[in-house]
């Protein structure tokens, strides 16, 4: 039986049977793993603790014709933090998710990877929906998806001031184009401002960032759009965040 090991964040975990789980990897070396941890539910299991969802781990697999299968695993670090504040936990959840949704199994990002872990002390300590919003800009720049903020769309000008936005053309629109391109809105200075932050933000410094909760709010409700328009659905994390903490 072939086996191999993985360094990897444990992006999420569904039960399955009396002791199992489901859990959804996503690894260094393979990128997004799904494997089988077998009887993790049960107290006395060897990898019960590492089989929880935010762990930075170290796990040995076996390969499995459909489905691999979880047979050792340490953990690296872990963020109780997220789990113990309902806001870090639904913020954090939304980010995971959105990473979880829009990649696919075995195709290796170490962006992506090292975004996750790197995302994960700041989750646990900082403004938690500021550090997602971080997060999710910045995956949706190394996805290849993310809308072009800087320049406009239609002629390439640099944007400069107020402007429009499209998201079915992808991005930012200058005043000389806005009628020439479909679905616009309005595109602010401040917004344009808001995500070149958020996306040029270095997780492994103390940034100071100073954001009001006027644009915290317009960049989440502006990117969460997008992102549904991108998946062509609702984000479970998502509705809960605005059932039970907007």
């Amino acid at each position: 039986m072939e086996t191999f090991t993985v360094e990897a964040i444990v992006l999420d975990t569904k039960n399955f049977g009396d002791s199992n789980k489901v859990v959804t990897l996503f690894s260094k070396e393979y990128g997004k793993l799904e494997a089988n941890a077998y009887g993790c539910r049960r107290s006395r299991s060897p990898i019960s603790g590492a089989m929880q969802m935010f762990n930075h781990i170290s796990a040995e697999l076996s390969r499995g014709s459909q489905v691999d299968t979880i047979r050792e695993a340490d953990i690296l670090n872990f963020y109780d933090a997220l789990t113990k504040d309902l806001e870090r936990l639904a913020y954090a959840s939304l980010f995971f998710e959105i990473v979880n949704r829009m990649t696919l199994p075995h195709e290796q990002s170490l962006e992506t990877f090292y975004l996750l872990k790197n995302s994960l002390p700041v989750l646990s300590k900082r403004n938690p929906k500021v550090a997602a919003l971080i997060g999710a800009c910045q995956f949706m720049e190394t996805s290849g998806v993310q809308l072009n903020f800087e320049r406009c769309v239609h002629c390439g000008a640099k944007i400069d001031g107020d402007a429009a936005i499209s998201l079915l053309e992808g991005g930012a629109v200058c005043m000389n184009c806005v009628d020439y391109v479909e679905y616009c809105r309005p595109y602010p200075e401040g917004l344009r401002k808001t995500f070149e932050t958020l996306l040029s933000f270095d997780w492994r410094e103390e940034t100071r960032l100073n954001f009001n909760s006027k644009q915290l709010n317009t960049a989440e409700k502006f990117l969460m759009e997008y992102i549904r328009f991108v998946l062509g659905g609702e984000l479970k994390s998502m509705q809960f965040i605005r059932d039970f903490l907007l």
